[in-house]
């Protein structure tokens, strides 16, 4: 069978390769556009970087109604469009060029977290379950025909990075079966639009932490920002960005904010509800450092820590 692909980050290489090994042509893969790094230098997408490293005909388009780009698809004459990842909208033109159809994976169980950002979402709120859904591309957002998805239980030991990680790889091992029963005319699901949640895409602001929030509220929101843009919080009027926690849910005779102690463990911060425990942080203008990094520090913000802690 005959596949465009259209992906971008790392974590789409894993379908990607997948799809390399077996027995379908990779006839062409779309990427997104380079962009200016370090130094004003071009940076290209992992997914285009392979690509080409393999001497795949790939492009980054900046335009994705550019009549010429979308004559260039159709010569290639694919049967299938597979979509992971690639961070722009498909219009219609492009989702109606393959003979047999234009299949997205989805990080989600379909129609819940539709959108940008579904994993983000799915920790924030607590879900306890979540998964990956292949589905038939309409023009509408993430709303065709379910093809397959494969459902997972969401621990307190996944984040954002490792649970991208972890479907990306189901989706890789189930790739292939998912061409065949499409190919087969196999069982499809219609999405029920009664059920259906959007994942509005992330800002800055929402990772701003404040300690009159609840433990599991907080401990939620580090791990779903864990990449971008990163948990960030007041301490000693500095504000910290936050990586890894725990947390103990206990009464407590200090104020919400108030460092209860430091030591080679952990930061620990009076949250509303009981205590936070730090063991990664970063410090402004540093590299991220665990806590007993901070202990075993002289800084200025690490002795500041000790004398405003009540151990």
């Amino acid at each position: 069978m005959k596949i465009i692909y259209f992906g971008s980050p790392d974590y789409s290489l894993i379908v990607f390769k997948r799809l390399l090994e077996s027995s379908h042509d990779i006839v062409a893969v779309v990427t997104q556009d380079a962009k200016r790094g370090r130094r004003n230098k071009q940076e290209k997408t992992p997914v285009g970087l392979f690509s080409e490293l393999n001497s795949i005909d790939t492009f980054y388009p900046s335009d994705l109604n550019d009549e010429d780009f979308h004559r260039k698809l159709y010569e290639y004459e694919p049967d299938l469009i597979i979509v992971y990842s690639y961070g722009k909208i498909l219009p219609k033109k492009i989702l109606d060029i393959p003979k047999l159809d234009s299949v997205n994976i989805h990080c989600s169980i379909l129609p819940r977290w539709r959108g940008a950002s579904p994993i983000q979402r799915a920790i924030q709120n607590d879900d306890r379950i979540t998964g990956v859904s292949f589905f038939s591309m309409q023009a509408e957002l993430d709303t065709g025909e379910i093809l397959y998805s494969h459902t997972i239980d969401l621990d307190d030991f996944h984040n954002t990075k490792s649970l991208q990680v972890e479907l990306s790889n189901i989706a890789g091992n189930v790739i292939i079966d998912v061409i065949k029963n499409l190919s087969s005319n196999s069982k499809i699901v219609t999405q029920k639009e009664s059920e259906a949640t959007y994942a509005k895409k992330i800002t800055k602001d929402e990772a701003k932490i404040s300690w009159g929030d609840p433990c599991r509220e907080i401990f939620c929101k580090v791990r779903a920002f864990i990449e971008w843009p990163v948990a960030e919080a007041k301490i000693l009027d500095e504000i910290i960005k936050i990586y890894d926690i725990d947390y103990e849910i206990c009464e407590h005779n200090s104020n919400v904010g108030e460092i209860i102690g430091l030591s080679a463990n952990n930061l620990s911060i009076r949250a509303s509800d009981g205590v936070i425990k730090i063991h990664k942080l970063q410090l402004p203008g540093g590299k991220p450092i665990t806590a007993n990094d901070l202990n075993n520090s002289n800084s200025a913000f690490s002795k500041n820590i000790k004398r405003n802690s009540k151990k």
